[in-house]
């Protein structure tokens, strides 16, 4: 739908839809030509956004809900930290944007889109290039449980009442979440005080991204709680 066609279906004025732009609540509409076009995906969020603040949140609770990590890299020097790491390190960008890490905006400059992600694996004595490194080796190496999963949930919900209901962008967060409170629940089980007396523990294997031996060079990532490399 064209700009007119949106704001009459949320009953908003195209001045307010441009504050939700400029706030990173509302992605900026899809150009064909020179006209803008919204998506389900657009109205949905804008709805999304809507019943939040009728439920009596502001904008700011409303952006850290929905966009915690545009809200993060506000606060923190994520990106300054990790531009600096990728400067001369070709390799790295690639690994990064291939893991979906960062991004290219129009412009040319790199954008943080994992930033969650950049201060779990940011360490006290890991720097910014090793956290990246360990990011992009777990990216690599799960992306083709990613895929799985995904054609999992698509062709499941297709089966379910809510085939018709569900866009892109809900599938995507449905995966996310899906998957988000499966491996907490993994997590949880895995301590070692959930053992059960007299089962053998298992030694644990590597740690996937730690190490990495492409021909005969090694990369090594130190890994400590606390994302030290990205509080300045």
């Amino acid at each position: 739908m064209n700009a007119d066609e949106f704001s009459a279906e949320i009953g908003l004025t195209a001045r307010t839809i441009r504050s939700y732009h400029t706030r990173g609540l509302l992605p900026p509409p899809v150009r064909i030509g020179r006209a803008p076009h919204y998506s389900a995906d657009h109205l949905n969020r804008m709805r999304q956004v809507l019943y939040l603040q009728r439920c009596g949140l502001s904008l700011d609770a409303v952006a850290a809900l929905l966009e915690p990590d545009m809200v993060l890299s506000q606060v923190m020097p994520v990106k300054a930290a990790v531009t600096e790491a990728l400067r001369g390190r070709p390799e790295l960008l690639a690994e990064s944007v291939e893991g979906g890490i960062v991004s290219y905006r129009e412009d040319g400059a790199v954008e943080v889109r994992a930033v969650r992600a950049v201060l779990a694996a940011g360490g006290r004595s890991t720097s910014a290039a090793g956290a990246l490194t360990l990011l992009a080796e777990l990216a690599s190496a799960i992306a083709p449980h990613a895929d799985n999963a995904l054609d999992i949930v698509r062709r499941t919900v297709a089966l379910s009442p809510l085939a018709n209901s569900v866009n892109n962008q809900t599938l995507i967060d449905l995966v996310v979440e899906v998957l988000r409170a499966r491996i907490r629940l993994v997590g949880v089980r895995s301590k070692p005080e959930h053992h059960s007396a007299g089962r053998p523990r298992r030694e644990p294997g590597p740690v996937p991204g730690v190490t990495r031996s492409p021909g005969n060079s090694t990369r090594h990532v130190t890994r400590t709680d606390g994302p030290a490399a990205f509080c300045g």
